[in-house]
């Protein structure tokens, strides 16, 4: 078998450039982002195809196609790519893992083709004659190319330098084949501005499209490192963007919906060239397409507003449609102009009040599509749009003036712009509360590996950071009763990603005790969804307790 067997039929939602085939403009179903799949071997291209789907992603398992070097078996991977291209989708090649006799594996790890299939190849030559092999073939077939499935565990066990020099020859032997060819960046998982930043340098010659995996980073939290990414590192006009987005990686399956939605508004706003929806089909699916065809269609992008914290993405150029949701709780929005109408990701209408002159409807985190946006609210969306502002959920406190933030740590913390309470589920995370002095604190526990604290910092207070600030982290712990028994250091989002500070002791007390950990490097972008964590692991005879952190910015 040449495409992974364990890879189940995947929807992917792509928004579509010129170079794609397109549904018609005027099609009165066709969502804003056109629908494509990612399939395994034996899929019914047709019935995607009927789908709505206009192409598809296929990976070509190195580890299969030449099991013994020297001998390809392309016979699977010419009956899918001839299905597909007879049913009218369009296939994207993704090149991705070593064969056993290729790879660094060595020893157990050969056992096992979830290690060694994962490893970069030993010689760069063994790879360059696989693509030699497969850009020959499928050039007159293929125009879109990607290199590797994503850039982390469990899928690439390579290092930076390794993928680069993967991508690097695959571009030179694929454009050899085919000058129009496009080559593929992929990322690794989460929204990893760092790695990107890095790959803009080193490696821009060498791809043409971006496609990031943000895996585990919910819609609304996408919205300010694409605005960074787009202001800071990718302005629109210079590569293709592409998000490949696995919604079982972030919510239940009632959260689709409003997951697609979102996902479509942004791509539109941040001018994204193809959203990747990876899940299994789904009656819902179609369903959802069908509301955002009939509601948004292909309206172009006109800019956003905020009211009530609520943020509108608003598309058209003289009927406006919205995409409208909060971040926070259920809020009351109140929109000036002429009577809205309300409708759910699965087209079911919501009640809206008004007198003609205004409307009133509640608002949620679930997207709202309404329709009846008047010229004065495009004006202002327009307005915003050409500051160069890119869209963001209203936020309660603004701590951008703040001179620190802080968390103050118990049952229910106190959080002043520093927020552990999101991760206290983790299943590595301290969530045990004790009373000590009167009041409350948290104690890792080494026994039930309850040893890490995770930390977001407000992103208004600090994001991607990039050198723009010092950093400070105080920690306020308890003493420990002997000398080096109890110590800690802080896991942190850097600039080379992430990394620990250097192991800090916690003297022998019988008070509280507070130690500062500077950090000169600190990115603070939410690559993994966090920015800091204190890690209390290897303490066996004692337990760290911790009562409170701070966290502030020096002008360096």
């Amino acid at each position: 078998m040449l495409l992974m067997r364990s890879v189940p039929l995947l929807l992917v939602l792509i928004l579509a450039t010129a170079a794609w085939p397109a549904l018609p403009a005027s099609a009165p179903d066709a969502p804003p982002v056109p629908v494509g799949v990612r399939a395994a071997e034996g899929a019914d291209f047709g019935a995607l195809r009927s789908a709505g789907a206009t192409s598809v992603k296929l990976v070509i398992n190195w580890s299969e196609v030449e099991t013994r070097q020297g001998t390809f078996q392309w016979e699977a991977l010419d009956d899918a790519v001839s299905a597909a291209q007879s049913a009218g989708l369009r296939v994207i090649l993704v090149l991705s893992y070593t064969p056993k006799w290729a790879s660094q594996a060595t020893g157990s790890e050969l056992l096992d083709p979830a290690i060694y299939a994962r490893e970069p190849p030993k010689r760069i030559g063994d790879w360059e004659t696989f693509v030699t092999a497969a850009s020959s073939r499928y050039r007159d077939r293929v125009k879109d190319w990607q290199i590797w499935t994503a850039r982390s565990l469990p899928l690439f066990r390579g290092t930076t330098r390794e993928y680069i020099d993967l991508l690097r020859s695959a571009r030179v032997l694929i454009k050899l084949a085919d000058p129009s060819a496009r080559i593929v960046l992929s990322t690794p998982y989460g929204f990893d501005l760092v790695d990107l930043r890095r790959m803009l340098t080193d490696a821009s010659d060498d791809f043409d499209v971006i496609s990031l995996s943000p895996r585990g980073v919910s819609p609304d939290a996408l919205l300010r490192p694409l605005g960074v990414l787009r202001e800071r590192l990718l302005p629109r006009g210079s590569k293709p963007l592409w998000i490949e987005w696995d919604p079982f990686s972030y919510g239940q399956r009632a959260s689709w919906p409003g997951q697609m939605v979102k996902l479509q508004a942004e791509a539109r706003a941040f001018g994204i060239d193809y959203i990747f929806w990876v899940a299994d089909g789904s009656a819902i699916t179609r369903i959802v397409l069908d509301t955002l065809g009939a509601q948004i269609g292909r309206h172009p992008f006109a800019g956003y507003i905020t009211r009530q914290r609520v943020l509108l993405l608003i598309f058209g150029d003289s009927d406006g449609v919205a995409v409208a949701w909060s971040g926070a709780a259920d809020t009351t929005l109140t929109l000036e102009g002429s009577p809205l109408h309300a409708y759910t990701p699965t087209g079911d209408t919501r009640p809206v009040s008004g007198d003609g002159e205004k409307s009133s409807l509640t608002v949620g985190n679930e997207p709202l599509l309404l329709t009846g946006i008047g010229s004065a609210l495009l004006a202002e969306a327009r307005q915003a749009d050409q500051t160069g502002a890119f869209p963001a959920l209203p936020v309660e406190t603004d701590y951008r003036q703040a001179g620190d933030v802080s968390a103050r740590l118990g049952r229910t913390n106190v959080e002043r712009g520093l927020y552990n309470s999101p991760f206290r589920e983790r299943r590595n995370d301290a969530a045990e509360v004790v009373d000590v002095d009167g009041g409350e604190a948290l104690r890792a526990n080494s026994a039930q590996e309850r040893v890490y604290v995770h930390f977001d910092v407000d992103d208004t207070f600090l994001f991607f950071v990039d050198g723009r600030a010092l950093v400070e982290i105080s920690v306020e712990v308890r003493g420990a009763s002997a000398p080096e028994q109890l110590g800690f250091n802080i896991w942190y989002d850097s600039m080379s990603g992430y990394r620990f500070t250097p192991w800090q002791w916690v003297n022998a007390s019988p008070g509280w005790l507070t130690y500062t950990f500077r950090l000169p490097d600190a990115a603070f972008a939410n690559t993994w969804g966090w920015d800091f964590a204190i890690n209390a692991a290897g303490n066996r005879n004692e337990d760290l307790v911790i009562r409170s952190v701070t966290v502030r910015k020096v002008t360096p």
